[in-house]
């Protein structure tokens, strides 16, 4: 599989990426309710940047980011004011949403390296992200650490996580960078 990488800039993208998370968000892991239309609007939109992983002109998956507040992640946490001992700026990755058929690709890998290019050209110092609990040791092998309990949104339960780019471990830094080098 070949894919293309790139920021959402069309209605057509932005349609694409709406889809795919109801696919993600309400379908399956029943954060949202289910739309007849299956389209879900990130109520973020506006403010966040989207990286898309496409195969042609299918969406295989995407990520989505943004360094301005309010962070969704801030109302998961009892004190949001533990953000503030966080090396900054922070960078929030609100969404990612990989299409079934394209789960256990290299199509997350090359998004991870997108992403981590772009928020450190932002000049974002840690990331953030609400985790599905069930794949919290995921994350925390990614080298994200909890800063909270998990906390219930619809029929999922989410973690507040941390990550500082300087910690991000030696083996993803390395299979980053390899990645970017061969999707450039």
């Amino acid at each position: 599989m070949k894919f293309v990488y790139r920021t959402a800039e069309t209605e057509e993208d932005y349609e694409k990426l709406r889809r795919l998370n109801h696919a993600a968000f309400a379908e399956e892991l029943g954060q949202h309710e289910v739309r007849p239309d299956g389209r879900l609007e990130d109520r973020f939109e506006a403010k966040s940047r989207y990286l898309l992983a496409l195969e042609g002109e299918r969406l295989a998956a995407m990520i989505c980011w943004s360094m301005e507040r309010p962070l969704s992640v801030e109302s998961r946490l009892s004190d949001p004011r533990a953000l503030e001992e966080l090396p900054q700026p922070l960078c929030e990755v609100r969404l990612l949403a990989v299409a079934r058929e394209y789960r256990h690709t290299a199509v997350f890998a090359g998004l991870l390296a997108k992403l981590l290019g772009a928020v450190r050209a932002a000049g974002a110092s840690t990331l953030l992200i609400s985790g599905v609990e069930e794949r919290a040791a995921m994350y925390e092998r990614m080298g994200f650490r909890p800063l909270g309990p998990a906390v219930p949104q619809g029929a999922a339960r989410f973690v507040p996580m941390a990550l500082s780019l300087g910690g991000l471990p030696e083996r993803i830094e390395r299979e980053a960078g390899r990645v970017q080098r061969r999707i450039s």
